[in-house]
């Protein structure tokens, strides 16, 4: 019996005079899922590898009734964030564009704040764009596509700890697969499929290994740029995360320009000369922090003596420029005498 996903496209193809693309594969869905329950790959994305010796295999298979198959492959815990990696795989029409999926996180216990930790902000995030990573392409096998999703563990109303069990609910929500087409006029067009079913995974978890590396710097640093004062408070470092706590770092928005003046990043320098580039965050604190999943900068804070920051001013455009420059760019005032150096190996 043909699976409902592969006769919604062919509805969806025929309806617009085309026809049904060939499958990537004539594998029966117990074979796929057989197949997907046995394939490893390695992988790199911003938020989670596959080689990381801080991740956790999780490995629950899940398959819709249009018969799309989602892997949950591994987590990931570091200090501020749970991440999750899964594998997807179904009857893909050819000439693929996106195939992606919207993961909805839950995590507890939830846990209040030490008094004095820091000032706990209000905020939000947004979303991206369409994404295509496919882990075997060319092989003669079920293709599978690689996405992740992750949740940050401070929250404005309590924060999850690394350091002991966590227990994880993951809800994929939709899955979207987008494949490009020819029309009557020969002009290229996008179709999409979104698939509605949800499916829950849950499991137990933590960041316990790498948590143990964790230590807190009380930094009480503060300098003056342009007749204003800005602090570093505290600095919680291990090897995967740097989290550096502040004061109001960035000045209020300026409307004749795109951007507000003030310290938009922080160059943290290894003593090999290694630079990590703290982002600006306003929520669940001030501050700034990086996730690194690079192995030769992960080696690097595992071997440093001294970690030196330097904050990096933007100072407002004199052209009522619309344009952020990129990090390093001159137009960045990282004066090495507002730098502060610590002690990492007390």
């Amino acid at each position: 019996m043909k699976n409902r996903f592969m006769q919604m496209i062919a509805f969806l193809l025929l309806a617009a005079g085309l026809a049904l693309p060939a499958a990537a594969s004539a594998e029966s869905e117990s074979e796929r899922e057989t197949f997907l329950q046995n394939f490893e790959a390695e992988y790199s994305t911003d938020i989670i590898d596959s080689i990381n010796p801080n991740n956790k295999p999780v490995r629950i298979l899940k398959t819709t009734k249009n018969g799309i198959s989602v892997l949950l492959d591994k987590v990931l815990v570091t200090e501020d964030e749970l991440a999750v990696s899964f594998f997807i795989s179904g009857d893909f029409p050819q000439e693929l564009y996106n195939v992606q999926l919207i993961a909805m996180i839950d995590i507890g216990p939830l846990l209040p704040y030490p008094p004095d930790s820091f000032e706990v902000m209000s905020g939000g995030s947004g979303g991206g764009g369409p994404k295509l990573y496919l882990l075997n392409e060319g092989k003669d096998e079920p293709l599978v596509a690689l996405d992740a999703a992750a949740i940050p563990l401070m929250r404005h109303d309590g924060y999850i700890s690394p350091s002991d069990p966590i227990q994880v609910r993951v809800r994929v929500l939709q899955i979207e697969i987008g494949w490009l087409y020819n029309d009557e006029n020969g002009i290229e067009q996008l179709q999409t499929y979104y698939e509605d079913e949800v499916l829950e995974f849950k499991f137990e978890t933590d960041g316990a290994k790498l948590a143990a590396h964790t230590k807190t710097f009380q930094l009480d640093h503060s300098f003056e740029i342009n007749g204003k004062t800005y602090e570093f408070h505290r600095l919680r470092f291990n090897p995967m995360q740097l989290i550096l706590f502040t004061g109001k770092m960035r000045e209020d928005f300026d409307r004749d320009v795109a951007y507000s003046e003030g310290v938009r990043y922080v160059e943290a320098l290894t003593d090999e000369g290694i630079p990590i580039n703290l982002t600006a965050i306003d929520y669940p604190y001030r501050g700034f922090k990086t996730k690194i999943l690079e192995p030769e900068v992960i080696q690097s804070l595992e071997q440093t003596q001294t970690l030196t920051l330097t904050p990096c001013y933007l100072p407002l455009p004199t052209d009522n420029s619309y344009a952020i420059p990129e990090r390093g760019d001159p137009a960045y005032d990282c004066n090495p005498e507002r730098a502060v150096t610590i002690n990492i190996r007390e």
